[in-house]
């Protein structure tokens, strides 16, 4: 079916397009700013995997959807992700996004409903993409916030012994010291934290790392996280329909 063809060509070039937007993300990240064309890359894909899942549903209207009835707007339905389950029944949003649906097959009905977020916690990027594609569509781009969380890292033989994050400190008391793997790595009476780490005697290594990310201003969510999760799901979610 037409409809389910171009679902999967979209969502085959929302994959090819990720490898890139990758690699645009890694360069904002060294470069501390966020480039032009991240956001444009950003916009493009969110709205890509988008239609895919509005091509998929007008595919089950085609073969489900109420017959004459001319050629009304088809949308993927999807719940808020504070929305019940009764709730969403009660709204008719299946109804109203795909015609006669309900009617017809009432076991896709029941597999849409499978996708929302209030059937598995799981499905909580569903809502969340829809969100920053509405928002995208109507209006100027998210501008992505660079998130810093940093963290010290004392080990010994290869292996992690203790990690401060950010925000703690360690006091170590006057003849007390820190062993890991049979190394001294510290000693002494200090404090440390991951802005003063302490210098490592013998075998042991002190590392303060720092965690990159940016993230979707207007939720806060983790940029690469939510478009592998929609990737991933627009796609299962697309193969499943086409196969029912």
């Amino acid at each position: 079916m037409k409809q389910f063809e171009d679902a999967q060509a979209l969502v085959a070039h929302a994959r090819e397009a990720f490898k890139g937007l990758q690699v645009a993300y890694g360069a904002s990240l060294r470069e501390k700013a966020v480039k032009p064309a991240l956001l444009i890359q950003i916009k493009n894909l969110l709205e890509n995997l988008r239609s895919a899942l509005d091509y998929a549903a007008a595919g089950l209207h085609e073969k489900y959807g109420e017959p004459g009835c001319g050629h009304p707007k088809i949308y993927f339905p999807y719940a808020l992700e504070s929305q019940s389950a009764a709730a969403f029944r009660k709204s008719g949003r299946i109804e109203k996004c795909i015609p006669r649906l309900s009617a017809s097959r009432p076991d896709i009905v029941r597999k849409l409903e499978a996708y929302q977020a209030f059937a598995d916690p799981a499905n909580a990027w569903l809502p969340r993409f829809m969100f920053l594609c509405n928002k995208n569509k109507h209006q100027r781009l998210d501008p992505q916030v660079r998130q810093e969380a940093k963290e010290l890292r004392i080990s010994s033989g290869g292996a992690v012994g203790m990690r401060v994050s950010e925000g703690s400190s360690v006091k170590l008391g006057r003849g007390a010291s820190i062993r890991f793997g049979g190394g001294l790595v510290t000693t002494g009476e200090q404090t440390f934290d991951v802005d003063n780490p302490p210098v490592p005697i013998g075998p042991g290594s002190v590392e303060s790392i720092t965690w990159v990310d940016f993230r979707f201003a207007s939720n806060s969510e983790p940029v690469l996280t939510l478009l592998t999760a929609a990737i991933d799901g627009v796609a299962g979610i697309v193969a499943e329909l086409e196969s029912l």
